[in-house]
């Protein structure tokens, strides 16, 4: 490979994070060379040269790469969290008042979405406020506007928000002066230390960013967040992070949907420590409720019968935005598909035992997680994921050997990024 191309996507890197594994090198590819035929340059080495004296197309080359896929109200475990602990809170301390901060905020969907939440289940407008943050001035300076149309509204449950806050014109829905008076929007970028924010969070959403970075940056990511959050407060991230979250920074509360972290300095670490088993439940199989996708007899019955015929392949990231979406049965049927398509890889195995685990069947979770480490030993996210299972089903001693296994596939990979 060009090695002024390699030296491009490392600013990328180094700039926002991003990895570009993650995406695919080809999507970056693309990207930049898109960016080039706007500048009228056709090699790698002069394309480099104008990125490295020209900061305003470096941020045109940040801007395009920004991946900005958000909608409204796209998961409302978290905001159901942060309700319930308000309420909590309130019941012992009427005055009290809290910090939110999402990031990246992206276009605006999510901060929004909360605010909307907050106050239409009766919290007070001045008990919380909520900063937004992003690397990209174009997703911030959209986010401000307020501005929104059709596919930013997607999913269940958006639609008695759109009603009640939304001014619909020409233009698409205009968001109603009280919600966007409750965000501050700001730039900020996760991997620099914040030492202009003063203050601390009780909630920080962080939710599908870290999958862009790889293993060094993500601890970096972590450890950043953790700065920003109050020893008391609580970190959410996305589905696809949790196998990723370094434990000896923070410790999962057990509410696995809403994917809540909390510091090892948390007031309630030692109680979530010793009461593991008691905040999330073992589930016996023959005692749950059968999932809808499963009732096909057999494999071929879930994979001839796709809801509409298409040309394109399945993807990774098409299977993750749908149980992004808790839309868990056909993220399910997705990973069928894509076995279908290209057979069983570490990855989708991966992915089924996430969703499984999600709808509380431990037993299918363990059985694909296991697969997934066999076909890849080193599969980091099935490591961690597995050992989180069989800590919750109570078989502590395989727990602890899986989870060993992960932190030297975390420490092996970290070591060789360094090199």
């Amino acid at each position: 490979m060009d090695s002024a191309l390699n030296n491009i996507k490392l600013m990328l890197k180094n700039k926002i994070g991003l990895d570009s594994s993650t995406i695919g090198d080809t999507t970056i590819d693309k990207i930049i060379l898109q960016r080039m035929h706007q500048c009228n340059i056709s090699e790698f080495k002069d394309y480099l040269q104008l990125i490295s004296c020209n900061q305003q197309e470096l941020n045109e080359l940040l801007e395009i790469t920004v991946i900005p896929e958000t909608w409204f109200f796209r998961d409302i475990r978290p905001y159901e969290f942060i309700h319930n602990h308000i309420q909590k809170t309130h019941a012992d301390n009427p005055s009290a008042t809290f910090r939110i901060l999402s990031i990246p905020s992206s276009t605006g969907e999510e901060p929004y979405s909360l605010a909307m939440y907050l106050l239409d289940k009766d919290i007070s407008e001045n008990t919380f406020s909520i900063d937004a943050v992003d690397v990209s001035q174009r997703a911030l300076a959209y986010a401000k506007k307020g501005h929104y149309g059709n596919n930013s509204f997607r999913g269940k449950h958006y639609s008695p928000y759109q009603k009640k806050y939304f001014t619909k014109d020409d233009k698409g829905y205009k968001i109603n002066q009280i919600i966007q008076n409750k965000i501050s929007f700001y730039p900020l970028n996760i991997l620099h230390k914040q030492a202009n924010i003063k203050y601390k969070f009780d909630f920080i959403l962080c939710r599908n960013l870290l999958i862009y970075f790889d293993v060094k940056t993500k601890l970096s990511a972590f450890k950043n967040l953790a700065s920003l959050l109050k020893d008391n407060g609580y970190l959410f991230v996305g589905h696809s992070e949790f196998g990723s979250v370094p434990d000896d920074i923070y410790q999962n509360t057990g509410f696995e949907q809403a994917f809540a972290l909390i510091k090892h300095n948390h007031p309630e670490f030692q109680t979530k420590t010793t009461n593991q088993h008691e905040a999330i439940k073992p589930h016996k199989p023959d005692s749950l409720k059968p999932r809808t996708v499963n009732k096909a007899s057999n494999f071929e019955d879930l994979i001839i019968k796709p809801e509409k015929t298409s040309n394109t392949s399945t993807t990774l990231e098409q299977i993750n935005q749908l149980a992004d979406s808790l839309e868990y049965e056909k993220a399910e049927t997705a990973c069928l598909l894509y076995i279908n398509e290209r057979g069983e890889d570490a990855d989708v195995l991966y992915f089924l035992g996430l969703i499984a685990s999600c709808q509380h069947d431990n037993s299918a979770a363990e059985k694909h997680l296991r697969k997934s480490i066999f076909l890849n030993p080193v599969h980091y996210e099935s490591l961690i994921h597995l050992s989180l299972i069989l800590e919750k089903t109570g078989d502590s001693k395989s727990a602890g050997l899986f989870k060993k296994r992960a932190h030297k596939v975390f420490s092996n990979q970290n070591n060789t990024q360094e090199r």
